[in-house]
């Protein structure tokens, strides 16, 4: 049997092809990184992700979640508030697991690098500042602060008061 612990969104889950569930909200194309995988005796498991397999899904009804109720309450002043809120889910179909390429990656020209030439060596050995280091030096210790002054208590003269 061959199954995959996958993470799509914020969360993992396992999967076996043909399996539907539902995920938060997801944007098209899906990026599913591949945490582990088991098909029969092998097993393969990524540090963090495997880049060599591929899973293939499909994103089959974009839906909302049940109502979750808010409320605000005060007691005493006759304040009450309610609210509510309905999550958006989408729901995925695993529709193969396999080994090859990553899932969902983009290919571009940009990503294969061209071989280095002596003038583009060049630009970038000029392009960097050259930074002094400060020699580390040891912090004195912080002396211990002084206790505040008592400040001198005014005496209040008592008066008389004539009637």
């Amino acid at each position: 049997m061959k199954y995959a612990v996958i993470k799509l969104g914020t969360k993992q889950f396992t999967v076996k092809e043909g399996d539907v569930f539902e995920v938060e909200a997801q944007k098209q194309p899906l990026n599913i990184d591949v945490l582990f995988l088991s098909e029969g005796g092998k097993v393969l498991v990524g540090s963090p992700v495997l880049k060599d397999v591929k899973i293939t899904a499909s994103v089959v009804e974009e839906k909302r979640g049940a109502k979750v109720r808010v409320n605000r309450f005060k007691s005493k002043s006759r304040y009450h508030k309610f609210g509510g809120h309905r999550q958006p889910l989408s729901v995925v179909r695993i529709d193969q697991i396999g080994e090859g390429s990553v899932t969902n990656a983009p290919t571009s020209a940009k990503a294969e690098k061209a071989p280095k030439t002596e003038a583009s060596e060049a630009k970038v050995s000029a392009a960097k500042p050259k930074t002094i280091s400060k020699p580390k030096t040891k912090v004195a210790a912080k002396e211990p602060k002084k206790a505040a002054k008592a400040t001198p208590k005014t005496k209040v003269k008592k008066t008389e008061v004539k009637k």
